[in-house]
């Protein structure tokens, strides 16, 4: 009986400990972590990604060993080159441990991995091999911050496998700014009466400024199928009306026959959709099966843009280069 009764005790004993037991989430890429101690703070960290999602999860333990009341201000994720990024969920505010106190917390991050790519394309790139997960804490008893860092990797063979099977070749577009598009703009505006102040160009690779009318270009290609955005910003004192059908993507030769799906989103600014006035943002998604065998492309868009009276707001469409991502 008596070894029936202990029998019990210990099997409800380790039970109870392992019901207790922080359970690790598993990832599509589960990355390797040291746990890390300083005089302030203790810490461990499980980081985890989903693919699908673009997402990283980074689960954390923290303890404060020390005497002092210790606040984290912000945690932050960077890349091996410096890049960083913020929590998008999670405990996004202070966190404060008092001594000998334990907390866990859940973050995640849609972090910027590769910042050509998010200047070419809008994308975030794809994940790195290796992370550092920065905690910034700050003691009552001293006010200098200090900054814990904990790196988190994969493995070469698992990175490898990761961008073998998800990595897909892409392409981009910038504007071809050695070209006279912006002479000719130049002179196009100065002979119009809706513009009371001499006429502004300028063309940068991913940006068009037209005497107030600011225009962005991001672009990728994959698997022959092109994804561009314009993005539309009026700091103009005149409004300009949109013709999304007019717009295309092409190239010399192209069949007239190739369709394109426009899409027009206003962000802010007045009711009606394809009209912009002074202060409005708006977004145009394009997107079409695009094979280009050059290494250049055409954005039509001088039809697009025009005046209130249907003046034409650009003389000439706008000629663009294909960059690898």
């Amino acid at each position: 009986m008596r070894v029936s009764l202990l029998l019990i005790l210990l099997t409800t004993i380790f039970s109870c400990k392992n019901q207790t037991e922080t359970k690790k989430v598993k990832g599509d890429l589960n990355y390797t972590a040291a746990n890390q101690q300083s005089v302030q703070l203790e810490a461990a960290l499980n980081l985890t990604a989903n693919i699908r999602n673009q997402a990283l999860q980074a689960d954390l333990e923290l303890k404060n060993p020390g005497n002092d009341l210790l606040t984290i201000n912000d945690i932050e994720l960077s890349t091996p080159e410096g890049i960083r990024s913020i929590p998008e969920t999670g405990n996004m505010g202070s966190i404060v441990l008092k001594p000998g106190e334990n907390k866990a917390i859940s973050l995640k991050f849609h972090p910027l991995n590769d910042l050509r790519e998010f200047q070419l394309s809008g994308r975030n790139g794809y994940f790195k091999s290796g992370y550092n997960l920065l905690i910034n804490t700050k003691s009552d008893q001293d006010s200098s911050p200090s900054m814990l860092t904990i790196p988190a990797k994969l493995t070469e063979p698992e990175y490898k496998t990761y961008l073998t099977k998800y990595k897909i070749p892409a392409t981009s577009y910038k504007f071809n700014t050695k070209t006279d598009f912006t002479a000719k703009q130049k002179l196009y505006l100065s002979n119009l009466k809706q513009l009371k102040q001499s006429p502004f160009v300028f063309l940068s690779d991913q940006e068009i400024a037209v005497s107030g009318i600011n225009i962005r270009l991001s672009s990728y290609c994959e698997k022959d199928t092109l994804n561009a955005k314009l993005f539309i910003v009026n700091h103009a004192d005149f409004p300009v009306r949109i013709n999304p059908d007019h717009l295309g993507f092409g190239y010399t030769g192209e069949s007239s026959t190739d369709l394109t799906n426009v899409k027009v989103i206003k962000i802010s600014g007045s009711q009606e959709k394809n009209l912009i006035d002074k202060g409005d943002r708006v977004l145009i998604h394009l997107k079409k099966y695009f094979k280009n065998p050059d290494n250049k492309a055409v954005l039509s868009f001088n039809r697009v843009f025009e005046f209130s009276n249907g003046t034409p707001l650009f003389k000439d469409n706008v000629e663009l280069i294909k960059l690898t991502l």
